[in-house]
């Protein structure tokens, strides 16, 4: 105990050493890496070109673009189509508040799908909910693909029916009009 000081005795400095100890143990262990002894090899990718040269050979074509993109109709989640098929047997079972159920669930998992807003909307107009169909019929059209000709059709025909039925005759007109011109 004589070589040791008072702070040293205490096991505070002695603590501190063996900690000072591990960490050069450590990091002295890390700093052992190993090495080949040969360099990496090259690839070889042939002769660099000239930048110096005057009137190169080199042309750049005229850009074109892609062709518009077809939008497919995707094929409808497993779970979807298993909610359509049960909304259609309650609506043909006149269970129209279940039948809406369905297509809310299917449209939580598919909101972009047009047709499944077009399928809401008929369900609407079975309940006599004629504010309900213009909106959903209206949103059907805008997520609709713009070849859907029959899609939009039915769409603008559910249009027409809701509004005559809210009494907006000159409304109704003008949508049997861009159905008929859809046909």
């Amino acid at each position: 105990m004589a070589c040791f000081s008072k702070h040293e005795a205490t096991g505070y400095h002695g603590a501190r050493w063996v900690v000072w100890m591990l960490a050069v143990v450590l990091f002295a262990g890390c700093s052992s890496v190993s090495r080949q002894s040969r360099p990496a090899a090259v690839e070889d990718r042939g002769p660099v070109p000239d930048s110096t040269q005057r009137g190169s050979e080199t042309q750049i074509a005229a850009y074109t673009p892609p062709a518009a993109p077809r939008i497919a109709r995707a094929e409808p989640n497993r779970a979807v189509g298993v909610l359509v098929r049960r909304a259609d047997d309650q609506r043909r079972g006149g269970d129209f508040d279940g039948a809406t159920v369905s297509l809310e669930r299917a449209l939580r998992i598919a909101p972009d799908d047009a047709l499944l807003w077009q399928r809401l909307a008929e369900v609407r107009a079975d309940q006599r909910r004629p504010e309900l169909v213009v909106q959903l019929a209206a949103k059907s059209n805008a997520l609709a693909d713009p070849t859907d000709r029959s899609l939009r059709q039915r769409n603008w025909t559910l249009i027409a029916q809701a509004r005559r039925a809210l009494g907006d005759d000159a409304g109704a007109r003008d949508a049997e009009g861009r159905a008929a011109s859809l046909r």
